[in-house]
């Protein structure tokens, strides 16, 4: 039995290790295509609906989708309202890993299948260079290991655990199921991972070694377990992931306390059906069905309240500390398509309220506090950026991230620069008027659609004092500004000027055109979506 039992331990190991290959390798294959199709199709609570369960079956992660959608709110791409009905929807998709473990994990002859998956996945991750075919490779790869892993658990649940009893638990009543639920909440809080404690239930109600009430006991609690992910990723999060994160917990409470009450109503409910859809009684099959009936069941109950939870909800978590940033969250780094395009946007919005700063110089002195919130913000972008920089990132994503690192040394240069400009100019304020007028012109762009005037400024502004030097190297200006001794003061500041607004049209410039690569292909997206509509029809 102790043998048995090792087995059972490393089936598990191996169901996990699958699921880890499978998710890591369909996001790679996925790439941006999650991204911009989270941010494409969601405008509507339906098409949020469709999205969440879709992407969730895609990646065959949760989490994933959670944390892209998470993403998208701090980034104000998505508002809280349709983030929700994605989060409803990945709760559904999840679902989905108990049909494809009572489908076929349990149905065919798992060497049969497994191994050719291992296989061809390995070969695929291992030889080709494109990738999203690697990507394809991993994720079969994965698929092999966890279907390999479900057929050794079962043999050691046939073997090792035929003789425990577990129908004690249902036979002391309420009590009993609350403890299947707060043993499954436990096991996907330590393993992290849902999908692999539904697969561990099925194949043990499968087994016979747990009865199918319990069963269902067990799949609640696993979607209690989820929201451990949820909580832990929003302590140190911005205010919006938090909201999110709340509205996950909230969702699967509900859930989870209304289908408790109603178990018994749903298990008759979900025989009748596998009876009239399969004509076959399969306790797998039973448990899959309830999984998603529980949650689809949730969705019906969130939907007529959801407008008033987002309304309430977007009145919590208002207090902040002022040098947060609004947008990067640690979780993003999972989706570096997602992670760099937020990178992108907290970067630009330091930018302009550095230049909002700046602007303000010629008619007050420099807000040192100000400054050092910018100094903080720069430092966690900078900080942000080396994680990211260790992920695995596809050829473009690299050479973006290259781009930006070169406009954030631009910002750090601009950041030693400013004291120094405005120790110049503190008794002479009028003297950098026309620049800060520049500067406030740049603060108040729209990005990326402004991009184009940021050059169209810097060449103004160059004009400017480029004559205002021809004048002062005049020969008759020359002679007056040297026996007055501030002439080449005045070539100094001139130069300090030239430079900074060169550095910081640059950084703007550098910014702004990452986010128009974005821009590019988000419309290449809805381009590629009208045409196949249009063939549709």
């Amino acid at each position: 039995m102790m043998t048995d039992g090792l087995m059972a331990l490393g089936a598990l190991g191996l169901i996990l290790l699958g699921m880890e290959w499978m998710t890591l390798g369909l996001k790679k294959a996925a790439g941006n295509n999650l991204v911009t199709g989270l941010q494409r199709w969601t405008g509507k609570p339906l098409h949020g609906l469709l999205i969440g369960t879709g992407a969730t079956v895609a990646v065959q992660s949760s989490t994933a989708v959670t944390v892209t959608t998470i993403g998208f709110v701090n980034a104000n791409l998505l508002s809280l309202r349709n983030a929700a009905y994605v989060i409803y929807g990945s709760n559904v998709g999840t679902s989905f890993t108990g049909w494809f473990v009572a489908l076929v994990g349990l149905q065919f002859k798992i060497d049969a299948l497994a191994l050719p998956l291992i296989g061809i996945g390995i070969l695929l991750k291992s030889f080709v260079k494109q990738r999203s075919w690697q990507g394809s490779g991993q994720g079969l790869a994965g698929f092999g290991l966890m279907f390999l892993g479900i057929g050794l658990l079962k043999d050691s649940f046939d073997a090792a655990f035929v003789n425990i009893e577990f129908g004690w638990l249902v036979d002391i009543g309420w009590l009993g199921l609350l403890l299947a639920v707060v043993i499954g909440a436990l096991l996907t809080t330590v393993m992290q991972a849902s999908a692999a404690v539904i697969a561990l239930v099925i194949t043990a109600v499968a087994s016979g070694v747990v009865p199918l009430s319990l069963g269902a006991a067990f799949v609640i609690g696993s979607n209690l377990g989820t929201t451990s992910t949820a909580i832990l990723s929003a302590l140190a999060a911005t205010a919006k992931a938090k909201r999110l994160a709340m509205l996950h917990v909230i969702f699967n409470v509900i859930t989870a306390v209304v289908a408790l009450m109603l178990l018994q109503p749903l298990l008759w409910l979900l025989l009748w059906l596998q009876q009239l859809l399969f004509d076959v009684h399969h306790a797998a099959f039973s448990l899959a069905l309830f999984h998603t009936l529980f949650n689809v069941l949730g969705v019906l109950l969130m939907w007529p309240i959801s407008d008033r939870l987002v309304l309430w909800l977007n009145g919590r978590f208002r207090r902040e500390p002022s040098d947060r940033l609004r947008m990067l969250d640690q979780s993003s780094l999972a989706i570096p398509a997602l992670a760099l395009k937020t990178l992108t946007m907290e970067q630009q919005h330091v930018l302009q309220q550095f230049c909002r700063l700046a602007g303000s110089m010629d008619h007050k002195p420099m807000e040192q506090s100000v400054l050092d919130e910018l100094r903080q913000s720069q430092r966690t972008i900078a900080r942000f950026s080396s994680q990211l920089g260790q992920q695995p990132l596809q050829s473009a994503e690299s050479d973006l991230l290259n781009a930006l690192a070169k406009s954030q040394l631009r910002v750090e240069l601009l950041l030693q620069m400013l004291p120094q400009l405005e120790h110049r100019f503190e008794h002479d304020r009028a003297g950098i008027r026309l620049e800060a007028e520049f500067w406030r012109q740049l603060a108040a762009l729209d990005l990326p659609a402004g991009t184009g005037q940021i050059s169209a400024l810097y060449r103004e502004i160059s004009r400017w004092r480029t004559a205002e030097k021809q004048q002062l190297v005049a020969p008759a200006q020359l002679s007056a500004a040297l026996h007055s001794g501030h002439g080449g003061e005045w070539l100094l500041r001139l130069a300090e000027l030239r430079r900074f607004d060169h550095h910081l049209t640059k950084a703007m410039l550098g910014v702004a055109q990452i986010q128009q690569y974005y821009e590019r292909q988000q419309e290449a997206v809805s381009t590629a979506t009208e045409i196949g509509e249009l063939d549709a029809s």
